[in-house]
């Protein structure tokens, strides 16, 4: 069973040295058994994880001789990837820590999955923009920022003057192309914790949480229309539009 598991398995001492690793551990990991026997599993470290989850994985195997959760780890070539991770503490009759088992399998394709739905559901496919569901779970957040500070929210709409005959001219390969380059242009004139959506066609969304007063949102509104008003070069095809 210990060969032929699919998911990595890892052995170590009561001081975390490693005594054995399977077959998928390698396959996983791209170490060799003989280049990990006698190293600590530190050598798969990210660096992506703050010493607080290490202190809180420890904490939990003490306590319960247990602990299970994702953990982002790097193979021998450097690669970074998510696990599912499994550590159970072995003690021998006398109750005294003998060793460590840990299981674990690469869940990559899994969060690519996740990641692809969440697109879907969440962004528009085109401008990669939020959407309007995503739109509206952020007014949400939005009002309940603006509900406990003294502060404002600015929700500002626009729409492309002229987008339609580009279209009918030019084709839809360059209205799309258009339409991404608005996008770039506009989430470059905001905050990063301001929303721009895309709610379809040629309609944009900013929403503008946590601002002082009426006038920020006319700066910014400001700031986008004079970046819109600049002429794009799609190909070889320069196009003026405004807003």
């Amino acid at each position: 069973a210990f060969r032929s598991a699919h998911d990595g398995i890892t052995l170590t001492d009561a001081s975390g040295n490693i005594l054995d690793v399977n077959p998928a551990f390698s396959r996983i990991t791209g170490w060799e058994r003989s280049e990990v026997i006698g190293r600590n599993p530190r050598v798969l470290k990210s660096g992506r994880h703050e010493r607080e989850f290490y202190e809180a994985m420890w904490k939990s195997l003490n306590e319960t001789d247990n602990w299970r959760g994702e953990i982002w780890n790097r193979n021998k070539y450097g690669e970074v990837y998510p696990e599912l991770l499994s550590i159970s503490a072995v003690r021998d009759g006398t109750g005294t820590l003998t060793n460590y088992v840990a299981v674990f399998s690469d869940i990559g394709r899994l969060k690519a999955q996740e990641f692809q739905l969440t697109q879907m559901a969440y962004y528009d496919s085109l401008t990669e923009l939020p959407n309007r569901t995503l739109l509206a779970d952020r007014l949400l957040q939005g009002i309940a920022q603006t509900s406990r500070s003294s502060s404002l929210m600015a929700i500002c709409y626009l729409d492309l003057d002229g987008f339609k005959p580009i279209n009918d001219t030019y084709g839809h390969a360059v209205g799309d192309a258009l339409l991404r380059s608005v996008a770039e242009r506009m989430v470059q004139c905001v905050r990063e914790s301001d929303t721009v959506a895309r709610i379809g066609g040629d309609e944009f969304v900013v929403l503008l949480p946590m601002i002082d007063a009426p006038q920020d949102a006319k700066l910014v509104a400001e700031k986008i229309r004079e970046a819109l008003n600049q002429a794009f070069l799609i190909g070889d095809i320069r196009i003026a539009i405004s807003s």
